[in-house]
């Protein structure tokens, strides 16, 4: 603990000051063991002490706190505080209705007439500044004081937590950080510190900003912000994490296709997607005009991706499809040829074994010679259903056909589609085929000359053997 007599700082507030903190929240006195006699006017030493003994005070705007001053001395009158001002603060407690309480105030102390506390509610920056306690000690005026600073806690302000970078240009990423002392500012990127050159830099005009240079997809990512206060009196230490995206013109993904099948009265899905930020609007010509929905075209949009739908209904409806992405930064075009291809022939379809929760089939189709056969869709429903609640499962050519998950004993009703480039066939016959029934377990009989009834009264003559033997 400092020596109040040499006027010496204590160069962090985690100590009588942190207590006194806690013991105020958690309604528990103020340790004693914190009293100190000051100087007087006189320069003599004086009875009238402050609690905690500490010359300076630092606190954080919006904390509590308060100090006491009080006397051991025999005749003690008119204990009171005045604050920065040089005013007296007179407003108490019982004075005033409790919802009407200053945030500054006094209350009386615990050695009554001898002691006033003074009260800090919500205390502010302006509060700030030397505040005095005065009393008549045996005759004579005695004077302490202490001086209080206010700190404020490291405030982000209204810093965007999502934040965009500009391609191929340089671009800011904003930090507005406030308080007292003014906090000094790390950059985190993708965590790494960051190191004020090539790629990156400081905004000359605010130097919290960071300057990303060239910005590419590559600088998208995770950014902290780490502000750090530091005096004699305190320190500090927050971080705000800020989801960095990068805006760009729309790019080609790797799943698109440039050709397309079906036939007439077929039905085809053309899909386009494109990657972009902000997210790419979509459209679709042919011939140079624009398509919108109709009954032979549907159109499906989703944030990266749109599906053309279309209803072939004629051979006019072969040829060039063109996708148009865009958003503010640029355009992407991509062009997919439909082309007439064949029909897949209708396939067979059987039933070769029946179990308990699935059924295994057997399917085949004719392949086209420039159209092979890729797979088959298989719909199943329950006897008596309408194929409008129908299940469906996708198989890929020459796998394992096998519908699992089931209802045992179930009479269950299932047709086939068989698939090529150019789309799906007439559906198949119907199959119908019911699943097995569970079947109950065997009970073992025992391997004893015992009948059934010998056994009942073999096994009572054991029980009542026990029971007398208790």
């Amino acid at each position: 603990m400092e020596n109040s007599a040499s006027g010496g700082r204590h160069n962090l507030s985690f100590g009588p000051a942190l207590r006194l903190r806690n013991a105020l929240r958690a309604g528990i006195q103020t340790p004693d063991s914190y009293s100190f006699y000051s100087s007087g006017r006189s320069g003599r030493a004086t009875q009238l002490v402050i609690t905690p003994s500490r010359k300076e005070h630092s606190v954080y705007q919006g904390e509590k706190f308060f100090v006491s001053c009080s006397s051991n001395a025999t005749n003690v009158q008119r204990v009171m505080w005045t604050g920065p001002e040089g005013q007296q603060i007179t407003d108490y407690t019982g004075s005033v209705p409790q919802n009407n309480i200053q945030r500054i105030y006094v209350e009386d102390g615990r050695s009554g007439h001898k002691g006033v506390d003074l009260v800090f509610e919500n205390i502010s920056r302006t509060d700030r500044g030397s505040y005095t306690c005065s009393a008549n000690v045996d005759g004579k005026e005695e004077f302490v004081s202490f001086q209080l600073f206010v700190h404020k806690l490291i405030d982000f302000e209204d810093t965007p937590t999502v934040q965009y970078l500009e391609e191929d240009r340089d671009s800011i990423v904003r930090c507005d950080v406030d308080g007292d002392p003014a906090p000094t500012i790390a950059w985190i990127v993708k965590g790494k510190k960051v190191k004020y050159e090539g790629k990156f830099s400081q905004d000359t005009e605010n130097p919290n900003h960071l300057i990303v240079h060239n910005a590419t997809l590559e600088d998208a990512g995770e950014y902290q912000c780490r502000a750090m206060q530091l005096s004699s009196m305190t320190s500090n230490i927050e971080s705000l994490r800020i989801d960095v995206k990068v805006h760009h013109k729309p790019r080609s993904s790797n799943n698109n296709n440039d050709q397309a099948y079906s036939y007439v009265s077929g039905t085809v899905n053309l899909t386009c997607e494109a990657i972009a930020e902000p997210k790419a609007n979509f459209s679709w010509m042919k011939d140079q005009e624009t398509l919108m929905p109709s009954d032979r075209v549907q159109i499906i949009n989703f944030p990266n991706k749109s599906i053309l739908q279309l209803t072939v209904a004629d051979p006019n409806m072969f040829g060039d499809y063109e996708c148009v992405a865009e958003n503010h930064l640029g355009t992407l075009e991509r062009v997919i040829i439909l082309e007439r291809g064949s029909k897949p022939a209708k396939p067979t379809l059987k039933v070769t074994k029946a179990e308990v929760n699935a059924l295994h089939l057997s399917m085949n189709a004719q392949n086209h010679p420039d159209m092979p056969i890729m797979g088959f869709r298989v719909q199943y429903k329950k006897a008596g259903d309408d194929w409008s609640f129908a299940h469906a499962t996708e198989f890929k050519k020459g796998e394992s056909y096998v519908i699992h998950n089931l209802t045992d004993d179930t009479l269950y009703v299932i047709r086939a589609y068989a698939k090529n480039a150019a789309g799906l066939s007439d559906y198949s016959d119907e199959a119908m085929e019911r699943t097995k029934k569970v079947e109950a377990m065997n009970v073992t009989s025992f391997s004893s000359p015992l009948t059934s009834c010998s056994f009942v009264f073999f096994f009572s003559s054991l029980l009542a053997a026990y029971l007398i033997s208790l």
